[in-house]
């Protein structure tokens, strides 16, 4: 009857944290701009459901994708016959619904991506949850890892942008089933997996290693248990479907799998952009980062009590880790790297994390934006918080200080729940509270251009002309932007980029492909002012600078 009732409580918790968190999602998906990216993969998902069309001989389907390609312009979007290998898995789609319910209004397109986003971000952290919930048993702390994972600032804010965070959401899945594969090995979990696996390597290439680690993980497993005929079986069943799946949901494979596949690696280099970033107020290649690039990013951007959590509790991991290592002994399970299953989630996460991270630095990983392309670390980074907060309950349970500790717990929660109503809905640009205005500033701030949807309305009610000409002293390619307001007040609008001898008004933020301090390409003409500046818990998101004479 007792645990009847607790499961009930559990349900009605869950329930209502799902249920606010679907209702606050539905009232403000459409306060974030459109990113400077969407448009390309717009028109990807309608490039590849045109080629699976012509493959398939489905030909009404190709007229009207061939339609869609045609009204996609913009000069500076790249060429989508060669940067084309990547997202289909959520593009196409994507571009499917949008002929299928015959959706014309661009707004409308991609506010809907947007919010299909964000569920399949809530429907990972489930998993996340269920992975907390498989490691220690105890409902509260999983539950305090969940609204953890969901309130993560810059997390959230990217969620609803189908990039970045959209690998964290196929990974957190992906990891759960790799560790319920690996501890039971049974064909349906494995099966699963290999779906999952296929996904995150379509989406990065890098996640190769999830297959390459799983792999190594069954050999040192099967080093103990001597299972090796039975781990042979399962590792031949995995690769098979790992690869059969790759395959099926990867259009880019079909014509030519291997030479195509392999091609992927030989391109990487080239498809990579290189441009200088602003990074500690000093312009950098991003082909050239400093070692702590990454470290620092996550350190200034992540709550700052959620990020010390996580270095405490990694930290006691990779002691233990090398404890277990020192004392290997042939045939002994508890001589072992992990002690049972729950030290064996540790280590995963632990290889994972770890791995991940000196890859990225032995090969000087590109980065741009700060960490946006290792998002999916936000996984190991609440996990090992979590670790850590496991720790101090157990020290603190049977002492006076344990209401100490839930007060601790509050006050992380409320602390990202506080930030993120007032940062809202720029939670992707969020430092922390350590930083002051000065650094908040010498790092890039809105790379994907979310905030010309502001802009651009600002300037509608600013002005009521019936045409207004923009100029633009950034990188960002803000007439993409356009595409996030109503057709009615984007046809006021003339994007005249740097021709500023035209222009009325200027869009200005601290985003350039040149060091700015060096080359003047950005520079506001004298005949300018400062008109307004949009101000964010203490970073300039951007500047508008209004002809004199206006």
């Amino acid at each position: 009857m007792i645990s009847n009732l607790n499961k009930q409580k559990k349900s009605i918790i869950l329930f209502f944290i799902y249920s606010l968190s679907v209702l606050t999602a539905l009232t403000v998906y459409k306060d974030y701009g459109i990113h400077i990216e969407e448009k390309f993969h717009r028109l990807n998902g309608h490039y590849w459901l045109n080629y699976v069309s012509e493959f398939f001989g489905f030909d009404n389907l190709k007229i009207l994708t061939e339609k869609k390609i045609s009204e996609i312009s913009d000069y500076t979007l790249s060429p989508i016959s060669f940067f084309n290998k990547y997202s289909v898995i959520f593009d196409l789609p994507s571009a499917l619904l949008e002929i299928l319910f015959k959706i014309d209004n661009v707004y409308k397109i991609y506010y809907l991506k947007h919010i299909i986003s964000f569920f399949i971000f809530l429907l990972s952290s489930l998993f996340f949850y269920k992975i907390l919930e498989k490691r220690y048993k105890n409902f509260y702390l999983s539950l305090i890892g969940l609204i953890l994972y969901i309130t993560t600032p810059r997390i959230l804010g990217d969620s609803f942008l189908y990039k970045d965070v959209l690998f964290l959401s196929f990974f957190t899945i992906t990891l759960y089933f790799f560790y319920k594969s690996l501890t039971t090995l049974s064909y349906k979990s494995i099966f699963i997996f290999s779906i999952l696996s296929a996904i995150c390597v379509h989406e990065k290439i890098f996640a190769v290693l999830i297959p390459i680690f799983f792999i190594i993980l069954i050999i040192i497993k099967n080093f103990y248990f001597n299972q090796f005929v039975n781990s042979l079986k399962k590792t031949t069943f995995y690769l098979f479907f790992f690869f059969f799946f790759l395959f099926i949901s990867w259009p880019y494979l079909w014509s030519d799998p291997l030479g195509n596949f392999i091609e992927l690696f030989k391109s990487i280099r080239p498809d990579l952009i290189n441009v200088k970033i602003l990074y500690n107020d000093m312009y950098i290649s991003n082909h050239n980062v400093p070692d702590i690039y990454l470290i620092k990013w996550i350190a200034i951007s992540s709550p700052p009590l959620q990020f010390v959590l996580f270095l405490l509790g990694y930290f006691y991991c990779f002691i233990r880790f090398i404890k277990r290592f020192i004392s290997i002994k042939k045939n002994n399970i508890y001589n072992d790297l992990w002690r049972g299953k729950n030290e064996e989630l540790d280590v995963i996460c632990f290889l994972f994390l770890t791995f991940f991270y000196f890859i990225f630095i032995f090969f000087n990983a590109p980065f741009y934006n700060g960490w946006r392309l290792v998002y999916f670390f936000n996984i190991f980074l609440i996990y090992f918080s979590i670790y850590c907060l496991y720790l101090l309950n157990i020290s603190l349970m049977k002492t006076r200080f344990i209401n100490i500790f839930f007060l601790f717990v509050i006050f992380l929660i409320s602390n990202n729940i506080y930030v993120i109503i007032k940062t809202h809905p720029f939670q992707s640009i969020y430092f922390n509270s350590l930083m002051s205005k000065k650094n908040k500033n010498s790092y890039e701030g809105d790379y994907y251009g979310l905030a010309t949807k502001h802009f651009f309305e600002k300037i509608i009610s600013e002005d009521n002309r019936k045409i207004i000409n923009i100029g633009n002293a950034s990188h960002i390619p803000i007439q993409r932007g356009l595409e996030g307001i109503s057709f009615k007040f984007k046809k006021k609008l003339n994007i005249v980029g740097q021709e500023y001898n035209v222009a009325d008004y200027i869009f200005k933020n601290n985003i350039s492909e040149v060091n700015s301090n060096l080359i003047k390409k950005y520079d506001i003409p004298k005949n300018f002012s400062k008109m307004y500046e949009l101000e964010v818990d203490k970073v300039v998101i951007y500047e508008i600078y209004k002809r004199n004479n206006l």
